[in-house]
Formats: structure tokens, C-alpha cells, sequence
């Protein structure tokens, strides 16, 4: 009995060194300059026995930027459940005559579906044509009262309204409520470039100034904005002649459900389909006594939707999610009566609910707060789950997609971490989970703010930080 007691006191003394060496290296590696006088939150944590291995200010309210998808995804499992698909319904009123005319609206309303692309808007239009409609004598109406008005989020930077990533909110989405341009170089020197907007529409106008300059001029560039409040893009610089098609980005609209509609239409055209008078937004509630369904569209389902969310970081997608988990477990759709249920479900996932502040889905705000430990307990509980493998499956995978494809490729930890990333100015995050050299699964999470350096340091530090924890455990 001696001799088991006193192997026990071995065995306990050596995980004792272990983890002080452990400490030790991580301490020094998070002990640059640069991050001396900002706030660096560590938690690392076996999940199969709950050992904490490592943790540094944990308990700090800090900025998570993009790691606020991990709540919203996780919540719209539990919340929505994994086969919930959101939808776009197509109705007509009025009468159809035998010719086809529909001698009334037609009515394309959102009910929160912002994986819509214009693909889906174009088997909607086939639909409608299947239904024998040829002309609308009325308008087409678009809805999007599903969900509330509010375009942006509370914090957002207004600076960033132009781009894809900021694009405005609403319950009738396509093409995440952006265009993507494109330019190639001119026929021949001193022509401007020639603009490609996807998908392809008049929607936004495009101001053209640019230049196609020779072959090897110094400092040849394009770049873009779009005008504030307009749908007008210009596009400004230089590019030299024979150089390859460049994309230029995604870039916002304004009134994301007239544009929708805009691309419906053309849809609708591109098939036979004319409406005679315009497009008009819905003003008053829907009655289904007076119309008649014409077509349906549904997404992916919810298990898929969540990848769509983790893996390219999709803010607009997130921001909506998080918009329908309020609409179908409270009856409104807006983010407080969102984030009022996902709180509900923080607390039963075992979080510290004083330690989480939250205003938005996506992280886009600089106003939101979460502590590492609670962002390690949610892990912990999501671990657990029945929607473990959705969730896990959702995250990117280091070196192989999404925000952490380019990461510690070819390295060990290739194909081991899944975790998701998170961005803003000074403020870099990453929580997740990885399988380490012995086969151990941790739960980690790490979350930088108000540091000296660039976020491609920041970066670097995490993934030196996820090095050494796979190869000593």
C-alpha cells in the first residue's frame, strides 16, 4: 500500500512539473513587448477530464470580434435545431387569365434567408413560369417585414458600410446583399479597364476611372468605393495592358430587398416573364386569404448553415441567424430579442453570465464582451452536445479551409485544429478545439485586444501558442 501511495505522489509530482514547465513556456511566449500593455486572455482545458492546463486573465470581459459566431451558431443548433431551413415564398394576387397575364401582383417575400443567391432567384422564376404566368399586369412587391428595419448593427463602423463584409441587414437577402467586380485591362493603352460586375445587373452603377498603362509601369493598382447612401461604385486607378483579370471585392447595396427584387425581375425577364409595372416594397401586412402560393424556396439546412457561417467568417449570414433565432423563439424578429434568447441558452450551457456582454451576432462591434473561460465552457458544452459534430464540423481547419487554411500548413497541426477566427483593429481572436501529438482534445481559447503590433503578429503568436500545445500534450 506504501509502495502505491508513494507511486501516486510520484505520478502527481511529475504532472506538477509538467504543468509548471508547460506554464512556463507559454508565459514566455506570450511575454513579447508588443502585447505587454494590452490584455491577452488564455484558457486551455482537457475536455475529456475538465483539467485546466493553462489560463491568463480568463476571467477578463474582453473583445471577441469574430469568435461572437461560435454563440450564434451554437445557440441556432440548440435553438432552431439542425434540419431548420430558412425560406423565400413566392405569392400571387389576383386573377390569372387564360393568356397568362396575371391581372394582379406578384409578391416575393423574405423570411430570412441570406444564403439566396441569384441562382435560387432563377428556379423561383422558373416556378412562376411553370405556374402559367407569362406577364403581371400589377407590380412585383417585395416583402421583407419578417424580420425588423434595421440595417445596421449597434457599433459598427461606419467606415466600413462600403464592403461586402458590412453588408446591410434585411428578412429578403441575395447574393449576401453585395456585388462582386472584376476588371481586366483595356484593348490597348491609355482605354480604361473593363469593369465586370457579378452578378450581372444595373442595379449598382459603375463610375469608370481607369487607365490601362503599359506593360511594367511602376505602382499600376485599382481600387474601388462605393458612394455612401448610393448604389453608385467607383473604380479608380490603373492597370497595365496584358495583365490578368483582377478582382477588385464585394461591395454593399443599399436597400438589400429592392435589390433582390431587381434581381428576381431580371429573372423573370430572362425567362418570358414581364411585369408591367415596376417594383414596389409591401406596405401592408400579407393577408394569405387573398394570394395564392406560387413557388418556394428553401436553404440549406441548419447543420450546413452554420459551416456557412464559421468557415468564411460570414458576418451577414450570422447577423440574420441570430435576427430568426428571435423571431421563431420570441415572435419578433430583431437582434434584442435574439440575443435575449441565446442568453437564456449561455446560462444553461454553464456560462458565467456576468462575464458576457452582447450587442450584436457577427462580432462587427466593438461594444460586445466575453471572457476566454466562458468561451472554453461553451466549447466544453457544445463538446458534449448532440450537435457536437455539426459544430465542430463547422469550425476552419488549420492548413486545410476557411480563415485558417493558410495556418500552420504542413505542419503537425495540420488537419487537427478547428477553431474559429476572429478580426478587428488591435483585437485578434481564436477559440476552438485541437486533437494534440498524443491524441489529447483541448478546448482553447485566446483572444488579443489593444495590442502594439500587426495582426499578422498577432496571428503568428497564436498559432506558435497552438504549436507548443500539441507538441507537449
Amino acid at each position: 500500500m506504501r509502495h502505491r501511495v508513494a507511486a501516486l505522489i510520484g505520478l502527481l509530482t511529475l504532472a506538477s512539473a509538467f504543468a509548471q514547465t508547460l506554464a512556463t513556456e507559454l508565459d514566455a511566449l506570450l511575454g513579447v513587448e508588443w502585447l505587454r500593455y494590452g490584455y491577452c486572455g488564455v484558457v486551455v482545458r482537457d475536455v475529456q477530464s475538465g483539467e485546466t492546463l493553462y489560463k491568463r486573465d480568463a476571467e477578463r470581459l474582453l473583445i471577441p470580434a469574430s469568435n461572437m459566431k461560435l454563440i450564434v451558431s451554437a445557440a441556432a443548433l440548440h435553438l432552431l435545431g439542425e434540419d431548420y431551413r430558412f425560406r423565400t415564398r413566392v405569392w400571387a394576387r389576383g386573377t390569372l387569365s387564360p393568356d397568362g397575364a396575371l391581372q394582379g401582383d406578384l409578391i416575393l417575400q423574405g423570411l430570412g434567408d441570406a444564403t439566396l443567391e441569384m441562382r435560387d432567384l432563377q428556379s423561383l422564376a422558373q416556378r412562376v413560369y411553370e405556374a402559367g404566368i407569362r406577364r403581371v399586369a400589377g407590380y412585383l412587391v417585395y416583402d421583407d417585414s419578417w424580420l425588423d428595419a434595421d440595417r445596421y448593427g449597434f457599433g459598427w463602423n461606419i467606415d466600413d458600410e462600403p464592403y461586402g463584409y458590412q453588408a446591410q441587414m434585411s428578412a429578403l437577402c441575395a447574393e449576401r446583399n453585395a456585388v462582386r467586380l472584376y476588371a481586366q485591362p483595356g484593348s490597348q493603352i491609355g482605354e480604361p479597364a473593363r469593369i465586370r460586375i457579378e452578378p450581372e445587373t444595373d442595379y449598382v452603377e459603375i463610375v469608370n476611372r481607369t487607365r490601362t498603362v503599359a506593360p511594367g509601369a511602376r505602382d499600376a493598382r485599382l481600387d474601388a468605393i462605393r458612394t455612401r447612401a448610393r448604389n453608385q461604385i467607383i473604380v479608380y486607378g490603373t492597370i497595365a495592358f496584358g495583365a490578368a483579370e483582377v478582382a477588385l471585392g464585394r461591395y454593399s447595396v443599399e436597400n438589400p430587398s429592392h435589390y433582390a427584387a431587381h434581381l428576381f425581375r431580371q429573372a423573370l425577364q430572362a425567362i418570358g416573364i414581364s411585369v408591367e409595372k415596376g417594383i414596389v416594397p409591401n406596405m401592408t401586412p400579407l393577408e394569405p386569404t387573398q394570394l395564392r402560393l406560387v413557388a418556394e424556396h428553401h436553404s440549406p439546412p441548419m447543420r450546413e448553415v452554420v459551416a456557412l457561417i464559421n468557415k468564411p467568417s460570414d458576418n451577414l449570414l450570422t447577423e440574420i441567424t441570430l435576427k430568426v433565432i428571435g423571431k421563431e423563439t420570441r415572435g419578433a424578429g430583431t437582434t434584442a430579442a435574439g440575443i435575449q434568447a441565446v442568453r437564456e441558452f449561455l446560462q444553461q450551457a454553464g456560462l458565467e453570465m456576468g462575464a458576457v456582454h452582447l450587442v450584436d451576432g457577427s462580432g462587427l462591434s466593438r461594444i460586445n464582451g466575453v471572457s476566454p473561460e466562458n468561451f472554453v465552457r461553451l466549447l466544453e458544452f457544445m463538446h458534449r452536445s448532440p450537435h457536437a459534430e455539426a459544430f465542430r464540423h463547422s469550425l476552419p481547419v488549420y492548413g486545410v479551409d476557411g480563415t485558417l487554411r493558410n495556418r500552420l500548413r504542413d505542419t503537425p497541426v495540420q488537419g487537427n485544429g478547428y477553431a474559429k477566427t476572429g478580426s478587428l483593429n488591435r483585437v485578434s481572436s481564436l477559440s476552438g478545439y485541437l486533437r494534440t501529438k498524443s491524441g489529447r482534445w483541448l478546448a482553447f481559447s485566446i483572444i488579443m485586444n489593444a495590442y502594439n503590433a500587426s495582426g499578422s503578429d498577432a496571428r503568428a503568436l497564436q498559432d506558435k501558442v497552438i504549436q507548443l500545445l500539441w507538441e507537449r500534450l
